[in-house]
């Protein structure tokens, strides 16, 4: 499969239940494998969707497991978009904030990880309710794509 030739969006669907988060896990290593991405990059943007999709089941959610998570692949020339889109109830906007990494407890790192592994985060309330989650990471000059 030439990367190049994907017209349109790749799209995933999956309950939230967290016994279901290796499918998203597989497909963001295997897409952003094949678009040249170094190991660490690939590695860091596993995490930052899983989380992002924890962070849906947990919050969202409210570990509720029969729900719906729609994950959105965009494959474009300079980069990867990855749209999560619930359903549920939309965060308090002062919740959206990493806490303070001074701070000692279990926790919270959550968005802390996503920011730091991504290149642009976007959050915003979705048409109809839930939330729309914008994850963005840019390809380097060097990385060839369409392996």
């Amino acid at each position: 499969m030439d990367l190049r030739s994907i017209h349109g969006p790749i799209i995933l669907e999956i309950p939230s239940d967290p016994s279901g988060l290796f499918l998203v896990r597989c497909l963001v290593e295997r897409l952003a494998k094949r678009m040249g991405y170094e190991e660490t990059i690939v590695s860091q943007m596993i995490l930052a969707v899983d989380e992002a999709c924890t962070n849906v089941i947990r919050h969202a959610y409210g570990n509720s497991p029969d729900q719906r998570i729609v994950l959105t692949f965009h494959v474009k020339e300079d980069r990867l978009e990855i749209h999560v889109r619930d359903f549920g109830t939309p965060p308090d906007p002062e919740r959206l904030r990493p806490r303070d990494l001074r701070e000692l407890r279990p926790g919270g790192l959550g968005l802390h990880f996503i920011r730091k592994s991504m290149d642009e985060v976007h959050f915003e309330e979705a048409r109809g309710g839930g939330g729309l989650l914008r994850l963005i990471k840019y390809r380097s000059p060097q990385t060839e794509g369409g392996k």
